[in-house]
């Protein structure tokens, strides 16, 4: 029998795959996750054969997506994921300034660091608000 990718023909490996599904992130996050190394591991293709720089420019962007066979009769779709693509750019961007590395340095073992640190710190700053409050917690001052 042979085996199916996880997720299709895309440009995640199985390996990135597994690595995000053992995560043990809640499932918006990991499903976020998943987007952010789709277009990661994107940019990558786009790019080759550079694996440090910049990532792709929307030019660059917009050129590659006329080239996907599956998007040539779907403009509209074409449009929606290149606003995707450079909403993603800016977050690994970034992720990137952050790390000291370049955008297409990343690797999905840095998404999931970022990613997991980040919902850690959303658990724990919801677990400061009491959950009888109906409205926004306000800091006080020291008098």
């Amino acid at each position: 029998m042979v085996e199916r990718p996880l997720f299709g023909s895309g440009p995640l490996s199985r390996s990135d795959a597994e690595q995000i599904e053992a995560t043990l992130l809640p499932n918006l996050d990991r499903h976020h996750l998943r987007l952010l190394a789709h277009c990661l591991r994107s940019f990558q293709v786009i790019a080759k054969p550079r694996t440090s720089g910049p990532l792709p420019n929307q030019s660059s962007l917009e050129q590659w997506l006329l080239q996907q066979p599956q998007l040539t009769d779907e403009p509209q779709f074409r449009d929606l994921l290149l606003g995707q693509f450079l909403s993603a750019a800016l977050q690994l961007e970034g992720l990137a300034r952050a790390k000291g590395l370049s955008p297409l340095e990343l690797s999905i073992g840095e998404l999931i660091t970022a990613s997991t640190t980040a919902s850690k710190a959303r658990i724990e700053d919801q677990k400061r608000i009491p959950s009888n409050c109906d409205h926004p917690q306000q800091e006080t001052s020291p008098s």
